[in-house]
């Protein structure tokens, strides 16, 4: 048998026999051109021993042999080199004396109308685990012996539905698995050797094949795993406790629901299951404001209440009367509206009368204390002014002013400025004793009713008198007897 058959013979894509690790060095020291000539003796696939004679020991200027080096395979000149030179590589070294055979092949796998499975031996052959790090048949070895992809022009990476069966944690639609159920009931090998070559786990199979044999194709389709009880699901009466609350005041976010719901029923919910609870009962709705993201924390923090107090103005138009101008002050600590002025001017005086509330509404202007709230504001006419800076001095007060144009200083009051146009301005207002109504209103629904995130779903009223933590504490011990009481009633139902 001439060389160029027994290299078709082990290497082509047709011939389903896997050469072993040793036979895969050799050829490639050969193709290399790391070996000449051998007097060893070669062995076919079929045991058939050839002898080669010496090499006549002229080498060319690579070391290989010469055009009239004799035929490695047989006694007699090769008929595939007669007329040219020999190519690096032809010249096999002595392959080792091992047996090798046809293995059987599923022969119900080829050709199979719609099809993904790839034809046998390609991927998912019999010898697919035999070499480690070795490639599929797309990337297998070359007719240079490389690692090369067979077709240079063709992606080295398929899509998971085209790389065939048998992957690892590969999942399968209903059809394909009938397509494999069908398959091994026609094979003429065991079911075992079959499920092998398909690299299919045989208890996967049965698993398919009974819920095939009880429901048919229908059964066969994946369905998500889904418990059969959570153990922190809401009751169904706490539910509906969510939604009436939910339509009782309609006002309320989700986050501020599920806060008023925890203080009020002693039960513990989070946001995320009341807002999942109100969509599903299509009672999610846009908000009437536009909301604008802001930063995630400011960066001088207070760690006290009346240690900065931050003020500004902002305009309220009045039908009939042109703007009118909302002087506040804010604490930073706890964002809790301590005073507020509503006026048709904008100057120094206007700050010292909103001040001089502010001083009278903490008490500070009753007892000495050892430092003043500092005062943060823009850079406005009234706030750049020498009355207020005098007035600033004979209070003992400290002025610190933000950046030109940069409006992010005064974050929380400009925040505060949105909150509230947000609510009252959906209405007009024809007199200026109308919109002081609705400012001193919601004024005090955002002091002492409404939950502010950023202080932990408390209100500023709680943070300014000091009673947050105590909040804070009792939620979480409602929290954990709810998440408790929740465990022992999923047990007994277990039960």
């Amino acid at each position: 048998m001439q060389g160029r058959d027994i290299r078709r013979r082990y290497f082509s894509k047709n011939f389903r026999v896997c050469p072993p690790s040793g036979l895969l060095r050799q050829f490639r020291s050969f193709r290399e051109g790391r070996i000449s000539g051998s007097s060893q003796p070669i062995w076919s696939a079929d045991e058939t021993e050839i002898r080669t004679r010496q090499s006549a020991g002229r080498t060319g200027a690579e070391g290989h042999p010469t055009a009239d080096a004799p035929a490695l395979f047989g006694g007699g000149e090769d008929p595939y080199r007669a007329g040219r030179t020999a190519r690096r590589g032809e010249h096999l070294r002595a392959l080792p004396p091992r047996r090798h055979r046809r293995l059987d092949v599923l022969r119900l796998v080829q050709g199979v109308p719609g099809s993904r499975q790839a034809p046998v031996g390609g991927r998912h052959g019999t010898c697919r685990n035999l070499w480690r790090g070795e490639r599929s048949s797309s990337g297998s070895l070359g007719v240079e012996g490389s690692r090369r992809r067979s077709h240079p022009g063709e992606p080295s990476a398929k899509k998971k539905h085209e790389r065939g069966w048998g992957e690892r944690g590969m999942r399968y639609p209903a059809s394909e698995k009938a397509e494999i159920i069908a398959l091994v009931e026609q094979s003429h090998l065991p079911a075992k050797r079959t499920l092998d070559k398909l690299g299919i786990p045989r208890a996967t199979f049965y698993r398919w094949y009974d819920r095939y044999r009880a429901g048919g194709i229908e059964a066969l389709a994946d369905h998500r795993s889904r418990p059969d009880r959570v153990w922190n699901r809401i009751p169904d009466d706490v539910r509906g406790q969510i939604i009436d609350l939910a339509l009782e005041l309609p006002e309320l976010s989700p986050r501020e629901l599920a806060v008023r719901f925890t203080d009020e029923r002693k039960y513990f919910v989070s946001e995320a299951s009341v807002y999942r609870l109100l969509k599903a009962h299509d009672l999610i709705t846009s908000p009437a404001y536009v909301v604008i993201k802001a930063a995630n924390e400011f960066k001088d923090k207070t760690t006290a209440a009346n240690q900065l107090w931050q003020t500004d103005f902002t305009y309220l138009k009045i039908t009939g009367w042109g703007w009118y101008y909302l002087s506040t002050v804010l604490d930073d600590f706890s964002r809790y509206i301590v005073a507020w002025r509503l006026g048709p001017t904008m100057c120094a005086s206007d700050v010292t009368a909103t001040l001089d509330q502010a001083l009278a509404a903490s008490g500070l202007d009753h007892v000495s204390v050892r430092q003043r709230p500092r005062l943060l504001s823009d850079n406005g006419s009234s706030y750049v002014a020498d009355d207020l800076a005098t007035w600033l001095r004979a209070k003992d007060m400290q002025h610190v002013r933000g950046a030109p144009y940069h409006p992010q200083t005064q974050g929380k009051i400009e925040r505060w400025h949105q909150t509230l146009k947000n609510r009252i301005l959906l209405e007009n207002y024809y007199l200026p004793d109308d919109l002081k109504r609705q400012v001193a209103a919601f004024v005090e629904h955002y002091n002492h009713d409404r939950y502010h995130e950023s202080i932990g779903n408390v209100t500023p009223a709680d943070v300014y008198f000091g009673r947050a933590e105590t909040i804070l504490a009792e939620r979480h011990r409602i929290k954990r007897d709810t998440i408790a009481n929740r465990r022992l009633q999923h047990q007994l139902q277990a039960a």
